[in-house]
């Protein structure tokens, strides 16, 4: 098996320590587990995900890697959280009530300062974010999630290229733009289009983006 998981983290070159830039969803990289499709045998690696260049990095002894099959993922477990692969998307799976949403996050910087974070002595400039999102309390009085003590506000409020899976009817759709969303929905574009004025809303903000997929959601199942 060890042969196996070696020859699926295919090695690029070690990251040169001067140049790169992340934006790294844990605060330091731990242990998980990956599973590959065909393979029921879970690999524990430790590792961390790069919501920047959407990236796996991965250590093998001392040497940081590049996991270069992300497709053939079929479960990631990584800090208490779950990852799977929707169309070629790495997302994390969040539970909603009565429902399931995948977020594939995807930001591109956060002014967080320079930080360490490989677990050795570093001069990388590393930006780090946290997800650390959970089901329960309203956010604001409207939000779907509550935060957690290890959350960071800069989840929610950072501008971000997320993609949002998620299901009604039956069906499961994918928005990255609110445009997606009255494309995908034109009887109820109208009313959608009036709620995210009001309130300026987009789908650049995690926060925001889940309230409006709610909100449809009341308009298509009243």
């Amino acid at each position: 098996m060890k042969r196996l998981f070696a020859s699926l983290l295919l090695c690029l070159t070690m990251l040169s320590a001067s140049a790169q830039k992340h934006i790294f969803l844990f605060p330091d990289f731990q242990t998980g587990t990956i599973s590959f499709k065909g393979y029921p045998q879970p690999e524990k690696v430790v590792m961390n995900i790069d919501a920047m260049t959407q990236t796996v990095y991965y250590y093998q002894g001392e040497t940081l890697m590049e996991l270069t099959n992300v497709p053939m993922i079929d479960t990631l477990s990584l800090g208490g959280k779950t990852f799977v692969i929707k169309d070629g998307l790495l997302c994390e799976r969040l539970a909603w009530p009565e429902d399931t949403l995948y977020v594939n996050w995807k930001f591109k910087k956060v002014n967080v300062g320079a930080k360490g974070a490989l677990g050795a002595t570093t001069q990388n400039k590393v930006d780090v974010l946290w997800t650390s999102l959970t089901p329960g309390k309203a956010v604001d009085g409207e939000g779907l999630f509550a935060q957690r003590g290890d959350y960071l506000q800069d989840v929610w409020e950072s501008k971000g290229d997320n993609t949002y899976f998620f299901n009604i009817g039956g069906r499961e759709y994918k928005a990255r733009r609110l445009k997606d969303l009255y494309k995908a929905f034109p009887d109820q574009s109208a009313d959608l289009k009036a709620f995210v004025k009001e309130r300026q809303y987009t789908l650049e903000k995690a926060q925001q983006a889940f309230q409006v997929i709610a909100f449809l959601k009341t308009l298509v199942n009243p």
